[in-house]
């Protein structure tokens, strides 16, 4: 091969290149492209499920503390009664203690909702057990603190919100809790 073919097979060889090259990087433009969309339709469909997961945990939440609530202001009208065994005082204890496994159900509820924060959700499964524990013994002996059961329904809000979060992947920490 003379050098004057050498310089043409080059000059050809530079065309190609100049060619090809963009044709190269639409191509691999194309398909990076595609795979992007993919991973973001993948990343969308993930969060929308820990989107419903969140939200149901919180109406759940939402249904515990009113269930709880009307169960405690049953319990102190009936406490307040002159006669809490007349016509009006057996239909709010029937009332009451229809509340009570509404509770329970909602509790375990609860707790199945909180595998979507596997570190914050415990907390959360917690303080609902101990306000049913607390409300529990209210309504078994009659006796009881109603501010340390609102100190713990407190406390289930503030640890339902934190998971909450959690199962929406936010970062409470910059929030300041």
């Amino acid at each position: 091969m003379t050098k004057e073919e050498a310089k043409l097979w080059l000059e050809v060889g530079k065309l190609v290149a100049d060619i090809a090259t963009p044709i190269v990087v639409a191509i691999l433009g194309t398909l990076l492209l595609r795979r992007i969309e993919s991973v973001k339709a993948a990343v969308a469909d993930q969060s929308e499920f820990h989107k419903k997961w969140a939200e149901q945990f919180f109406e759940c939440c939402q249904e515990f503390m009113r269930a709880l609530e009307r169960e405690l202001a049953l319990l102190i009208i009936l406490g307040e009664l002159k006669n809490p065994n007349d016509k009006f005082g057996t239909e709010l204890q029937v009332e009451a203690s229809h509340l009570h496994p509404t509770l329970s159900e909602l509790e375990l509820r609860i707790r199945r909702s909180v595998v979507f924060a596997p570190h914050t959700g415990s907390a959360a499964t917690s303080a609902a057990k101990e306000c049913i524990a607390l409300t529990g013994a209210l309504v078994t002996s009659r006796k009881g603190n109603l501010d340390e059961i609102i100190d713990k329904m407190n406390k289930f809000n503030a640890a339902s919100r934190i998971a909450h979060a959690e199962m929406l992947g936010i970062d409470t920490a910059r929030q300041g809790n």
